[in-house]
Formats: structure tokens, sequence, C-alpha cells
């Protein structure tokens, strides 16, 4: 029922046949009314949880571009990383990876960091009210919203916020978000979290194909919001980082050009040496998957295989 709720998710429904679309969205209604009870008990959990792990306090940090400048060669760790793209739920990835079971610690390299695909506005985009998307995933299964504070928002175009200790205590969509053994929260995984909102519902060049931006401005944009990411991953000294596909999804943005983006970023001179593991985790639905021109697809043929 789980990879059903994420394939729906993704499929419009046609207009014409009424009695088709009413049921589906009867069913959609309510499968977001089970997300809304799950961010609602996640909520009341979070109290209990974050007071059994003192060491791991809900915080965040904001982090404007002005402050974070381009990364000084001399310091760079010369790691190598080739990146991976991979199918799968971010939090699930990061755990695959090798998270710590300790509060993040600038000199524990193997933290691994994530980033949060953003909303702009709204801490959590729309978790409370059983929205899916990336962000909101997250939050369901994380004390993610935690961090996220009210004071900090809206986020500027060039800003983040950095969450250091993030406890992952739910298992992901597919697995009915199942609680984690809350008798043993020192066992609860650890990811430190990046959240940086991409640029919304950009104007869009549809005589190419695939769609381009229309203005340079739009896409020289997200160049710099993804150099904000790396930059703040590296400043923080973490050396294992998931990405993901920035904006591509309700905030309307070209796959193609952010997976393009991405490349030239990763390759910029700048970029070289800092991280030893690079993995953008997608999660498309089986629609897109079968005809091949989902996120999944696009990112893997541009980004799979450079070496950073």
């Amino acid at each position: 029922m789980a990879s059903n709720l994420i394939t729906d998710y993704f499929r419009p429904v046609s207009g014409r046949r009424k009695r088709p679309q009413a049921k589906a969205q009867q069913s959609w209604r309510g499968r977001r009314e089970k997300l809304r009870l799950v961010a609602e008990e996640t909520n009341a959990l979070l109290p209990r949880i974050l007071s059994t792990r003192p060491e791991a306090p809900p915080i965040g940090q904001t982090c404007h571009g002005s402050k974070y400048e381009a990364l000084d060669p001399r310091f760079s760790p010369r790691l190598t990383a080739q990146v991976e793209i991979l199918l799968g739920d971010t939090f699930d990835i990061a755990t695959r990876l090798g998270p710590s079971l300790y509060p993040y610690n600038q000199n524990n390299a193997e933290h691994v960091c994530i980033l949060n695909m953003a909303n702009e506005k709204r801490p959590g985009g729309g978790w409370l009210n059983g929205a899916l998307a990336q962000e909101e995933a997250l939050c369901y299964r994380s004390s993610l919203s935690s961090t996220l504070k009210h004071h900090y928002y809206p986020l500027r175009f060039l800003g983040a916020i950095y969450s250091p200790s993030v406890l992952i205590f739910r298992e992901s969509i597919d697995q009915g978000h199942e609680l984690m053994d809350l008798a043993k929260p020192e066992l609860f995984p650890v990811v430190s979290v990046i959240s940086v909102a991409a640029i919304q519902d950009p104007e869009l060049d549809h005589q190419h194909d695939p769609p381009r931006y229309k203005s340079p401005r739009d896409r020289e944009g997200m160049k710099l919001k993804m150099r904000l990411i790396l930059r703040i991953a590296a400043y923080k000294k973490h050396r294992r980082l998931v990405l993901g596909a920035l904006g591509c999804g309700a905030f309307g943005n070209p796959n193609a050009e952010v997976a393009d983006c991405w490349a030239e970023v990763l390759r910029e001179k700048e970029f070289q040496g800092w991280w030893e593991k690079i993995v953008f985790a997608i999660l498309d639905d089986a629609k897109t998957i079968a005809q091949g021109n989902g996120n999944f697809d696009v990112f893997r043929d541009k980004l799979h295989g450079i070496t950073t």
C-alpha cells in the first residue's frame, strides 16, 4: 500500500471519468489523513525522545551565503568521491552509508550529512497536514522539524538551516512509518541536515526538449544554492553527503537542467577533494521509472560516475 501511495502521489488523475477520479481523490484524502496522524504522533513523541538523547538537542543554525566564502584548497583533505545515483528514500540511503549513533562532532568525518529540499516559508512544508514530498518524509521520521525554528523563516534566497544532530526514530513509508525500539533510543541513527529551498515555479522554455530555464538568472541562482550546500558541508567537515533532485518536484524546476547544474558545480575546481562519498537519493514513482524519463534516469545519465 505504501508504494501505491508514492505512485498515486505523482500520477495525474484524468477528469474524464468522474467515478474513478472521485475514488482516487477519496483514497488520497484517506492517505493524507493517515500521514497527518503520523505527524501528530511524531510531534507528541518528540519531547520524550529528545529527553532521552540530551546530547543531540533540537538545534538549528541559520547559514547565510555571504558568510561561506569559496573553499580554500589548502585545507582540502584531498579525498576522492565518485558520484552515485541511487533509487530510494534519503534517510534509508543515509543509514546505509553508516551514520553515527552519536551527535555530530567535527572530528567525526564519518558523520553523514543530507540535503533537505525545504519549503521556503513553512518549517517542514506541509507535513502537519499529511503532505508527501521529500521534506515532509524526513519530518515524519525524525526530529528534523524541531530544529527548523519558525523565526528562521522565510528562508533567504541564499540561505540555509544547518541541523547538526537529527535523530531518526521511524522507518520509511514503505515500512508503514513503524517506530523503532523506543526502549533503546541510544540506537537511533543520527545524521546532519542542510535545509535549502529551491527556486519555486521558474519560467521554463518549452521550445527545448527537455525544457530549460527561460531566465539565465534562475539557472545561475540554482547553482549558487548548490555551491552554498557544498560549502556548508565542507566547512562543517562532513565527508559523506546525500544530495537530491533539488526543486524537481512540486517546485517545477526542469530536472535535466538541475542535473546539469549539479554536474557543473561538482566539477568546479573549488569542490575537488573534499568528500569520500557523494550519493544522490532519488525517489521516483513506478510510472516514470517505466517510461525512463523521471528524475532517477535523468540524474543517473548526467551525474553517475562523476569524480570529485
